[in-house]
């Protein structure tokens, strides 16, 4: 019978073998990392700024201001970055201030609309009020908004599209123009655009599985610019040549030269595209366009020519059936590669903060490791908290210098040392909410300890029964040994009676020894004295 693998194997074995999954999951991560690098190197090489662009840049404080904000995002974006405004921070990166400054868009596009639908001049003090308030609102919103994320968030393109909203078309044409009698109508009618902002909430929930329709449209919206370009180009080339071969076909056909309606429809080349555009929609045009071609009953003049109409089938089948097809498909493609960029980007973003996390958090721990073993002992863990880092990563943590040694019984799995990988995916276990990964790992590690419980409780049924079997050997052994003590008690007794009676025959026959030698020295001096009588008669 082989012998049976020890608890501790097994527990290294399972050890062993996660670590090298998880280091096949690390090489195939690097791997991807390099092509990305590549890709992007490539990407960077393919386009260069002109020299003069950056000495213009240079002498204009240009590339200076961008040196700074760089500077700036890649300190906050550390991750142990501490927010000098924290409560505001996490009031305007929540969601729900989202939702609120959406709410607020929302009800002043009701009132831009509501204001339009009116004659000019009604309720003008009514919508002057609510001008002024929401123009304050939004000025308090971008305040806090800098506030929170600081001066940088500006230089944001979306953010930048936001402060020209706020700036150039509120406060200034209202709080600036107003007061100095200025008509500022003709800025006005560029607040409408507030109703675009809508789409940083789209942003904000697009993570969630209910928006995530809604952000592909809106992320649709705003990446079609350039099919829509190649689109109308397309449709002029059709319409242009449809519009040429229709005049030349149609509008000038001896036929119908002194007929009004097709000289209306296909008089000259501008008015046959402006048809041909009629014919792309399909809008009756069988009524309104070519039954004056084909039907004499419909014709001024009472000319037309039938054959005609394959004409009209042969532009809408090319226009309508294969060309918006197309289109449609096109914008089906776009949709898809818009969602599928979009959770590749979101994987990227998501990679690239665990590699970001990763690494800083493998600065810290070379820092705190001081005799660069490659492991943490408890002393260094303690003595850490000099590191500025370190402080700023248990303020992000919320734990306290008392309870470092908590922390070290959490990343510690029981050798009393820290490599860098318990270390690195211990922290970023305890930072933020648990994660689906985290809690498989959870139930995972559950199981494992689970089965390790349910084999250490067979190891301790077998231990109680080979205790009980050890009592029961010991139970008999004690009755055997009570029974030979009483079994030496008894021959204790027996001897010792035996030598009691041994030691009184030893007296009794020495007593009557002596009674006997006794008796014949009387025998004898009785013998003596007869004969010496004897002798003396």
């Amino acid at each position: 019978m082989p012998p049976k693998e020890s608890f501790y194997a097994k527990q290294q074995s399972l050890k062993q073998q996660q670590e090298a999954e998880e280091d096949e999951a690390t090489a195939e991560h690097i791997e991807r990392e390099m092509a990305e690098e590549i890709n992007a190197q490539a990407e960077q090489n393919a386009f260069r700024i002109p020299a003069w662009v950056n000495i213009t840049g240079a002498l204009l404080g240009v590339l200076q201001l961008s040196y700074r904000i760089e500077q700036e995002r890649e300190r906050r974006a550390d991750d142990y970055f501490a927010n000098p405004r924290p409560e505001i921070y996490s009031f305007v990166a929540s969601m729900s201030f989202e939702v609120g400054v959406a709410v607020l868009i929302a009800i002043n596009c009701v009132l831009l609309g509501w204001q339009a639908s009116l004659p000019d001049g009604e309720n003008a003090d009514l919508f002057n009020v609510g001008e002024h308030i929401f123009v304050t609102l939004f000025l308090i919103e971008w305040s806090l908004r800098v506030i929170a994320f600081g001066w940088v968030w500006i230089f944001e393109l979306s953010n930048a599209a936001d402060t020209v909203m706020v700036f150039i078309f509120g406060v200034f044409p209202k709080w600036i123009l107003d007061p100095l009698g200025i008509d500022a109508s003709f800025i006005r009618v560029f607040t409408v655009m507030r109703a675009l902002r809508l789409a940083r909430l789209a942003r904000a929930v697009r993570l969630k599985p209910a928006f995530k329709e809604l952000w592909i449209l809106i992320h649709g919206l705003t990446t079609s610019f350039r099919p829509l370009m190649w689109t109308i180009l397309i449709a002029t080339i059709v319409l242009y040549l449809g519009g040429l071969a229709a005049t030349e076909i149609i509008g000038k056909s001896p036929l119908f030269v002194d007929e009004p309606n097709i000289q209306l429809l296909f008089g000259d080349l501008l008015k046959s595209m402006y048809t041909m555009i009629q014919l792309l929609t399909l809008d009756t045009w069988a009524d309104s366009i070519a039954r004056f071609a084909i039907d004499p009953t419909v014709s001024a003049n009472g000319n037309a020519y039938f054959p005609y109409c394959i004409f009209f089938v042969l532009f809408i089948g090319i226009g309508v059936f294969v060309f918006w097809n197309l289109i449609t498909a096109i914008i089906v493609e776009t949709a898809f590669s818009i969602s599928s960029d979009d959770s590749n980007s979101q994987a990227r973003e998501l990679e690239m903060a665990k590699k970001s996390e990763i690494e800083s958090l493998t600065q810290i721990f070379l820092e705190i490791d001081k005799d660069h073993s490659g492991e943490l002992s408890f002393s260094e863990f303690e003595g850490a908290l000099s590191i500025p880092k370190v402080r700023q990563m248990l303020d992000v943590l919320g734990v306290q210098a008392n309870e470092l040694e908590e922390v070290w019984y959490v990343l510690d799995d029981g050798d009393n040392c820290l490599t860098i990988k318990e270390f690195t995916t211990g922290i970023r276990r305890m930072r933020g909410q648990a994660k689906a990964k985290d809690l498989a790992d959870t139930v995972k590690r559950l199981r494992l300890a689970t089965k390790s419980a349910g084999e250490l409780l067979v190891q301790a049924d077998q231990f109680h029964s080979s205790l009980l079997h050890l009592e029961d050997e010991c139970n008999r052994i004690s009755d055997d040994t009570g029974r030979m003590v009483g079994l030496f008690h008894e021959m204790y007794h027996r001897l010792e009676a035996h030598l009691d009676k041994m030691s009184t025959q030893i007296i009794q026959r020495n007593a009557d020894r002596k009674k006997a030698k006794l008796k014949a020295a009387q025998e004898e001096a009785a013998r003596e004295v007869a004969n010496q009588e004897d002798e003396d008669e």
